[in-house]
């Protein structure tokens, strides 16, 4: 009897730039929307407990909803769509194969996919790119492609490659009727047999590189995030999700020049918060999961290596004799103000919620939770953002 189960697909759509090309009609990304929307329609027709989700790549690699087996909500989030500049195929798969690795660690028993759409106009890093098919292949995640139009690439990593190493299915089409009653044709269930190797007991030394090598980079504001940005407050600039802050803490950079976005939750954060998160927080050099939605995010060594510099400034602004230190006192913050403080704790770098007394340096206007002060009073006796001496 085949093993037919429950299963989890994540769509993936092309949004790169080529997909405005009109030689499908009325365009590539019509068309592929149209595949999509059928997909999904013939998907939860054959098992309503099945679930979608769809993210885009090109220049920017977005979620556009998370898994869901609602079909107006699914087709919805087709209208979210943004076309960006050309992308890496496997920061695609590893988007996907983040999120399809959440759902395998709840609930067993169920089959993974990532059903591909694109036009295969892609930039290619071959061994990354590797790396992603060995992980979905060993994790028993199912990968098919739907191509539009160009020439088929019939080298290592091509997409039929891909499909044929994951027990997937690969279709070429060349016109538009017969791309979109595919998207009716790949619906269909899997026939497997498969467990999860990183999953089985034995073998979950496994997950420990897993979990680094799907790792994605924070995404850069793109064109539409800074038009929104300039229309808003804050001086047309978005707010730290971390320091809460527009400016940097560590580096006093703007967020323009400075900001990014989680690739899943779209939460803002300066490059250096985010480094300073990582520090605390890293599985393995430069990994590091988001501290809002828990998805794992890569830093830029060169980021890293900054706020190991700028954090060195401030230690050797500490650092000198009493007789030149400045003197600061600590004033107590009035309870009915603190919800009005635009800022977070210059030790721990959280927001204050009212649950403890928050005192503010009067040499340079740093705020502090009152324990978060006696801590780093017993660590270096002075004020950690101007390194003034603490007297009371």
């Amino acid at each position: 009897m085949p093993d037919i189960k429950i299963e989890d697909t994540v769509i993936l759509l092309d949004t790169s730039r080529s997909m405005l090309r009109k030689d499908f009609k009325p365009s590539r990304l019509v068309v592929e929307l149209q595949t999509a929307k059928n997909f999904i329609e013939s998907k939860l027709s054959i098992d309503m407990k099945d679930r979608i989700s769809v993210i885009t790549f090109g220049g920017v690699t977005k979620k556009l909803i998370n898994f869901a087996f609602e079909e107006i909500k699914l087709i919805q989030s087709l209208k979210k769509v943004q076309i960006s500049g050309q992308g890496f195929l496997h920061e695609g798969i590893a988007f996907a194969l983040q999120i399809l690795v959440e759902e395998l660690r709840k609930i067993g028993g169920k089959t993974p996919r990532i059903f591909i759409i694109t036009d295969n106009k892609l930039k290619v890093d071959a061994s990354k790119l590797e790396k992603m098919v060995k992980i979905a292949k060993g994790l028993g995640v199912f990968i098919d492609a739907c191509q539009l139009g160009g020439t088929q690439d019939y080298g290592e990593n091509s997409l039929k490659r891909i499909t044929q190493l994951t027990g997937g299915e690969y279709g070429y089409f060349n016109n538009s009727k017969a791309l979109i009653n595919a998207g009716n044709a790949f619906a269909s269930k899997k026939d497997t047999n498969k467990t999860s190797d990183y999953f089985s007991p034995e073998k979950k030394d496994k997950i420990a590189p897993l979990v680094s090598e799907i790792a994605l980079p924070l995404r850069r504001p793109s064109m539409l995030d800074i038009r929104i940005m300039m229309k808003g407050t804050n001086k047309g600039q978005e707010k730290c999700q971390i320091c809460h802050s527009v400016k940097a803490v560590i580096t006093g950079a703007d967020f323009f020049s400075e900001g990014r976005y989680c690739p899943s939750c779209d939460r803002a954060m300066h490059l250096s918060c985010a480094a300073m998160w990582a520090k605390k927080t890293e599985y393995k050099d430069y990994v590091f999961r988001c501290p809002f939605c828990f998805f794992l995010l890569e830093l830029p060594k060169a980021a890293l290596k900054l706020v190991k510099e700028k954090t060195e400034e401030f230690q050797e602004i500490k650092i000198i004799d009493d007789d030149e230190a400045l003197d600061t006192k600590m004033i107590l913050i009035p309870e009915e103000k603190i919800d009005q403080i635009d800022a977070s704790c210059s030790y721990c770098h959280s927001i204050f919620l009212g649950d403890f007394k928050v005192l503010q340096c009067e040499n340079c206007n740093a705020y502090y939770h009152e324990p978060c002060l006696h801590k780093m009073n017993k660590e270096i006796k002075a004020c950690r953002y101007c390194g003034a001496k603490i007297t009371f």
